[in-house]
């Protein structure tokens, strides 16, 4: 199995532990759902796979490749950022748009879709990194 298919099947195991409980929280929709789905998610999708990546367990495609913590945590931070830009232009025409017409279980999958996406990118983007600085595979080495 090629690196990158290896690090996406592992972020389907690690969302089961990161989305459910801000779905949860945003499926109450009541005036603070929003904010403690987005906190939730936030501190889950940094926390979960920086604890996995600790583990001795956590190798990535036939090279056995190990993304290290801090690589996460770079790309973590630029995927935060680049959201953060790309939210700010497209405030307004986000809050107009029809999206918000939708049937909840219609945003609800678009938001687990969204949220599984992040943590697939994150990580791909630091086992890119890992790739490219010859992160320690199973034989050694370092990032």
């Amino acid at each position: 199995m090629s690196g990158c298919c290896d690090v996406i099947r592992q972020c389907v195991f690690m969302c089961f532990f990161i989305i459910p409980i801000p779905i949860g929280a945003y499926t109450i929709h009541n005036g603070s759902s929003a904010v403690v789905a987005l906190v939730s998610y936030t501190v889950l999708s940094f926390l979960v796979p920086w604890a996995y990546l600790g583990s001795a367990e956590a190798r990535f495609g036939p090279e056995q490749r190990k993304i290290s913590r801090a690589a996460f945590v770079v790309m973590w931070l630029a995927v935060a950022a680049a959201f953060a830009v790309f939210s700010a232009c497209m405030g307004d025409i986000w809050k107009s748009s029809s999206f918000w017409e939708w049937p909840t279980v219609g945003r609800d999958i678009v938001f687990i879709v969204g949220m599984y996406g992040k943590v697939c990118v994150t990580l791909l983007l630091a086992y890119g990194l890992a790739c490219l600085t010859g992160s320690d595979t199973a034989k050694g080495g370092s990032l």
